[in-house]
């Protein structure tokens, strides 16, 4: 594995982070000057991304089953566990509850951009078509998920199910997911000069998406979180690759998919979770924090796992 490809697709990523947090301490101060942009971020910028991927997708040659049951099984598996260590780490303290949607976000989500980019430096723009396949199949689920859990655990009254259905169809991300799907299983092709602004809007979300992360990140009370810190970092970047690898193997999946697939399961996570979290009352500097930690930490992490999985290839268990 070339290093160096590695690092170009990573260090620009937490570069831009850098630049957003330089940004809040030097430029634009006050909380106030991010809310139209995070909001614009929010309402357009994600979901016109998340519409072009999924509709311009193409999955005709894969072998798409296989494929979806491991993303989906390592996700359900570590939501299980997610779930289960929610009394341990809440004991219903509200502080506690808004650092535990930021724990489950970034132990679940994963950064379909960085993934795209160093797909594409690795094994060609044809691979990428992989990725789209697991943008595919995570991106409605963990954003249905997250956003049910934030609902749920941070709104004060009691929301009856409809009301709680209401909220998460009204979601710009859902509805990105639900219309960029409908697009590509209906066939139809998007009128040229639409596919060219949601692609040109969709562009600009990654770079401005990662300033408003960096901007948000604190390096603050790092004593008090680094039981979660270092928890989000163990789930995903660990335990996620090892769960998808066991799914992997079961179902006999090689070559090219299954090195796209350690590299989807081992990407930190989305940026977009921290908007979310600001959004809607998350521990939003937790996420930036634990979001930076995660892209240092893929730098060994990413490389490790496409050894490990050379290593099966190979037959060496």
């Amino acid at each position: 594995m070339n290093i160096e490809i590695l690092l170009n697709g990573l260090l620009p990523v937490f570069g831009i982070m850098m630049l957003g947090f330089v940004l809040k301490k030097r430029v634009l101060t006050e909380d106030t000057q991010w809310i139209p942009i995070e909001k614009i971020t929010f309402l357009i910028l994600m979901p016109s991304f998340i519409i072009i991927t999924l509709a311009k997708a193409d999955m005709s040659e894969l072998a798409i089953w296989p494929f979806v049951l491991t993303l989906l099984g390592a996700l359900a598996v570590t939501i299980i566990l997610l779930i289960l260590l929610y009394p341990a780490l809440t004991r219903g303290q509200k502080r506690k509850i808004a650092a535990y949607t930021s724990l489950f976000q970034t132990s679940t989500r994963f950064n379909g951009f960085i993934a795209l980019a160093l797909v594409a430096a690795l094994y060609g723009e044809t691979a990428t078509a992989i990725v789209a396949l697991g943008l595919i199949t995570m991106m409605p689920p963990i954003n249905v998920i997250n956003i049910t859990m934030l609902t749920w655990l941070l709104t004060e009254k009691q929301v009856s199910p409809v009301k709680l259905v209401l909220k998460i169809l009204s979601n710009p991300l859902i509805i990105g997911c639900l219309v960029g799907i409908a697009i590509n299983l209906s066939g139809i092709s998007l009128w040229q000069p639409i596919a060219e602004s949601l692609s040109l809007l969709g562009k600009a979300s990654l770079g401005i998406t990662l300033i408003t992360v960096g901007a948000g990140l604190t390096l603050t009370d790092l004593e008090a979180t680094r039981i979660k810190l270092v928890l989000s970092c163990v789930l995903k970047l660990l335990l996620m690759p090892s769960l998808v690898l066991v799914f992997a193997t079961f179902l006999n999946i090689k070559g090219l998919e299954l090195s796209v697939l350690i590299i989807l399961a081992s990407m930190p996570t989305a940026a977009n979770g921290y908007l979310l979290a600001r959004e809607m009352g998350g521990d939003a500097p937790l996420y930036a924090n634990t979001s930076s930690l995660q892209v240092v930490l893929s730098l060994l992490a990413i490389p490790f796992w496409i050894e490990v999985v050379s290593y099966v290839e190979k037959g060496f268990y």
